[in-house]
């Protein structure tokens, strides 16, 4: 599936200007709250401190290149001092850790599904990607402001033209 596709089965889902901003924030709350452990395990590499935190970073910016290139470039700026927030949480004793990591994720859930609830009056689960879409939603909302910008026009074209029950970017 294209990430046009992708697009144009997120976009109905998504209307809602707020619940949009909520699920931008949300997806940095949840690569904080996984990055926080991730924080702990470092990899052995020679002369460079490398955690499994910094590989997970690195991949979800490398996917979201590869999605859209300006929208995952836009979407990897959060994501610096996301790590170094969660870097700094890591080297907190490890029971105020975990508690700030568990509470950073439920408010996450909570913002999210409430978002869903009020102010789209839908929900779709995880029927749209699965947990890798947590991680990847901004560039999906800023492929939306780009739009908005006038920019990716072609994109845009693919997205709105996809199939019958497609929806224009408000």
């Amino acid at each position: 599936m294209s990430f046009a596709d992708k697009l144009r089965t997120w976009m109905p889902l998504h209307e809602n200007r707020v619940s949009r901003a909520v699920h931008f924030l949300g997806a940095y709350l949840f690569t904080f709250a996984l990055l926080v452990p991730l924080s702990w395990v470092r990899l052995p590499v020679p002369g460079v401190s490398v955690t499994a935190a910094h590989l997970l970073v690195l991949a979800v910016v490398l996917y979201a290149v590869t999605l859209e290139w300006t929208a995952g470039l836009l979407m990897a700026l959060p994501l610096v001092p996301t790590l170094a927030a969660a870097e700094a949480v890591a080297r907190l004793p490890t029971g105020t850790a975990v508690g700030v990591a568990v509470g950073v994720m439920a408010v996450r859930f909570a913002l999210v599904v409430g978002a869903h609830v009020v102010f789209e009056k839908k929900t779709h689960g995880l029927s749209l990607g699965g947990p890798l879409l947590f991680f990847i939603e901004p560039v999906y909302l800023l492929t939306l402001v780009l739009f908005g910008m006038g920019l990716k026009r072609d994109l845009h074209a693919r997205v709105t033209s996809g199939s019958p029950g497609a929806v224009a970017v408000r």
